[in-house]
């Protein structure tokens, strides 16, 4: 009788809500063959291998979660009679070293956790032999539209919208990411001198290294579009998100005279990682000197007759620190205090924040847990939260941007990261 594997839930009532809410289709969590089951797993591993690197640890548990259902494929398949001990034995040892390997991530004990881990890859190395290599290797391709249609086959279309397949990546947290090798880069174009007050329109392009053009079907859309712009001057006080049109056109109406900093946000398609390539718009965007310009602390904001107030929930219930993963929340009031509870979809979310550290190079990009909103006719509010990965000390100004009532609010608030 084949011996039943048992899987641990990977949550403990204090840690859970301070995981990433990583984002992944169902084919992702329940593989239907060995070669997607390895694929899953191969991905998996060497998003824990980064996160381990950059010791985020409360973002391994969710990670290396995504092994379970590759495992369970992996234990029900039957290559041959004669692999069928090793399959289980493996199997079974990986699981146990997928639980470890989580415990020891929400505790945030390095050592054990990158010991546990290396006891999972020794697991799977020993795994490998029992199946085709061809399937331990193999790629998946999967739709950008329609990610239930999965094939190993290259070249393959999809079956619901004939759209190109790519190749399948999982993102390795859904918080800030820096990719390894940048895939763009920003470079603006017909801008003239800026005036507060006067409409400046100009055109940004989007760049592979070598300066030729990105193409945009390289770009998965992210929050409704393939490219949004993000602008602030130096003071930190002028912000505004555009979405540019097909040819990279667009326009904003500044306060001040600049310097702008721009950010694109991309997500290629090659990584799955989101990207902020940046450029200076009037003069040389430079980080202000403290003692010249006051950055506030200030959890709370009033903006055109609404009211909001960010208050954390982590360990501490203090601000969220440097380099780990928190909770805040963000509870939207009227003039007369009444919760707001009309908060319309915008750009797929009923709230953004977007962090910009007193540096002006670190940008942050937050939404709401819980996944896209994708009907217009819903309704949010009055308390939203957000997971947040600050990834050094220093000021964050957080620009918040709702809607209501088909009008676009935004809203400045700042924090004090600490040690």
């Amino acid at each position: 009788m084949r011996r039943l594997l048992v899987i641990l839930l990977l949550a403990l009532p204090h840690t859970a809500g301070l995981r990433a809410d990583l984002p992944v289709p169902p084919q992702v969590l329940e593989p239907q063959t060995a070669a997607e089951a390895w694929n899953v797993i191969r991905l998996a591993t060497a998003n824990v291998t980064r996160l381990l690197k950059e010791q985020r640890l409360d973002e391994v548990p969710q990670q290396v979660a995504l092994c379970s259902g590759a495992l369970r494929t992996l234990a029900r398949s039957a290559p041959g009679l004669e692999q069928r001990p090793l399959i289980d034995a493996q199997t079974t040892l990986a699981f146990r070293c997928v639980n470890d390997t989580a415990q020891a991530g929400m505790a945030r004990l390095q050592q054990s956790c990158d010991a546990a881990f290396a006891r999972l890859q020794t697991a799977l190395t020993a795994l490998g032999p029992a199946f085709a290599a061809a399937d331990v290797s193999a790629e998946i391709y999967a739709c950008p539209q329609h990610p239930e249609m999965v094939t190993a086959q290259e070249n393959a279309q999809c079956r619901f919208c004939k759209g190109a397949l790519r190749i399948r990546r999982i993102p390795y947290t859904d918080l800030y990411a820096v990719p390894e090798v940048a895939q763009t880069r920003l470079a603006l174009e017909g801008t003239p001198a800026l005036r507060p007050a006067a409409p400046t329109a100009f055109t940004a392009q989007l760049q592979k290294a070598d300066g030729t053009a990105f193409p945009t079907d390289a770009l998965i859309p992210f929050h409704g579009a393939p490219v949004r712009l993000l602008l602030v001057d130096q003071t930190l006080t002028d912000f505004h998100l555009l979405t540019p049109d097909p040819a990279g056109a667009a326009a904003f109406t500044p306060k001040v005279p600049g310097p702008y900093r721009v950010w694109a946000e991309v997500l290629p398609a090659h990584t799955a990682i989101p990207e902020h390539p940046s450029a200076d718009m009037g003069g040389e965007f430079k980080a202000m000197d403290r003692s010249r310009h006051d950055f506030i602390e200030s959890l709370s904001a009033t903006a055109d007759g609404l009211h909001f107030q960010l208050t954390f929930t982590g360990r501490n219930g203090g601000f969220p620190p440097a380099r780990q993963v928190s909770v805040m929340r963000l509870h939207v009031t009227d003039d007369a205090g009444q919760s707001v509870t009309r908060l319309e979809p915008l750009m797929n979310a009923f709230a953004h924040l977007t962090g910009i550290y007193d540096d002006g190079k670190t940008l942050l990009r937050l939404h709401p847990v819980g996944g896209d909103i994708l009907r217009e006719d819903l309704r949010g509010g009055p308390v939203l939260s957000f997971k947040i990965y600050p990834p050094r000390t220093g000021f964050l100004r957080l620009f918040c941007q709702v809607r209501v009532d088909g009008r676009i609010i935004t809203a400045p608030l700042g924090v004090q990261i600490p040690q």
